[in-house]
């Protein structure tokens, strides 16, 4: 076997052990934010960051019926607040949050006496914070004084247009919110994964160091790592380090003695290995497929071979539709 044989099968081995590892990673992370619902209390905090430090305007946002029905029971039959809003239910209630607008199809009649409340509202908002009532314009840029009712002629055709700007708005500042959840998310990730290598001694380096030493090890991985799916590795993260026993690989305090000299590679070695628990398991199973590809030794077993077209009987040319 040749160095660049040996090479791409301790890759193997690393992937497969960086995969393990960050399946326990993603599923403490998710254990911790169920128990904390902090995917609720950031999307509260980013509506909030919306509303411009208004917390009136949120209590207000969250007790509208739209909301109150995404509201989920807890453990102990609590409500919870949700951990998602879909767009149309956010416009909905943050809609008549800022106008109070609750008119009736058999009230359409009214509507200039509604516009008049919407103008007063809007007039409110922007002289009580200026930064959010610049919002509040954007989403309803046609009412700017009292001339305006005069230009509408149905309320309700209006709101519609004014739901959408605020639907717009809520898919922006929830991209933005989305990409800080997701940083904050491989913070922890980080965190918890070195947890986890520190715990049952994931050393990366001293991981390497035994691949390249031991071939029969490296050919058991790669054989291990060509039948496993994205959820490998275990039933819960109290089986990771059997997992790791399991496929062999050198892990755990008792495999290794560390004197003082080797404590900074060791450290080095474990923080390696929780940034990649912080990559996630998805990103190691797709770089672990196109390893085995590069290797050759990708499992064909799931991918039955095309058919074969049936020979064509000589003397008979094809049919061919007309018309």
């Amino acid at each position: 076997m040749n160095n660049l044989d040996a090479i791409l099968e301790i890759a193997i081995g690393l992937v497969l052990t960086w995969l393990i590892l960050s399946v326990a990673t993603a599923e403490m992370q998710d254990i911790i934010n169920s128990m904390l619902n902090r995917r609720a209390k950031f999307l509260e905090e980013s509506i909030l960051d919306m509303f411009r430090g208004e917390k009136d305007f949120v209590d207000a946002f969250y007790e509208h019926p739209a909301i109150k029905a995404l509201y989920k029971k807890g453990a102990r039959g609590k409500l919870k607040k949700p951990d998602y809003i879909p767009n149309a239910a956010f416009a909905e209630a943050a809609f008549e949050v800022f106008v109070n607008l609750g008119v009736e199809e058999k009230d359409l009649k009214e509507d200039d006496i509604s516009v008049k409340k919407i103008i007063s509202q809007v007039e409110e908002i922007n002289n009580r914070n200026p930064e959010l009532g610049y919002f509040v314009r954007r989403i309803m840029p046609d009412f700017e004084g009292t001339k305006t009712i005069s230009k509408l002629k149905r309320t309700e055709a209006k709101a519609v247009e004014l739901k959408n700007n605020a639907e717009v708005w809520f898919d922006t500042a929830m991209t933005r919110a989305s990409f800080l959840y997701k940083e904050k998310a491989k913070t922890a990730a980080f965190i918890i994964g070195f947890i986890f290598a520190l715990s049952f001694n994931v050393d990366s380096i001293y991981i390497t160091q035994e691949l390249w030493r031991e071939p029969t090890l490296r050919q058991s991985l790669v054989a291990q790592a060509q039948t496993v799916d994205e959820n490998t590795g275990h039933d819960s993260v109290t089986d990771l380090e059997k997992k790791y026993a399991d496929l062999k690989i050198p892990v755990g305090w008792e495999t290794q003695p560390v004197d003082a000299s080797a404590w900074f590679i060791k450290i080095v070695g474990l923080l390696i290995s929780g940034l990649a628990a912080m990559q996630g398991a998805p990103f190691w199973f797709d770089l672990l497929k196109k390893l085995l590809r590069l290797s050759g030794k990708e499992d064909k077993s799931a991918t039955p071979p095309a058919s074969q077209p049936p020979a064509q009987t000589p003397g008979k040319p094809p049919v061919e539709a007309v018309g």
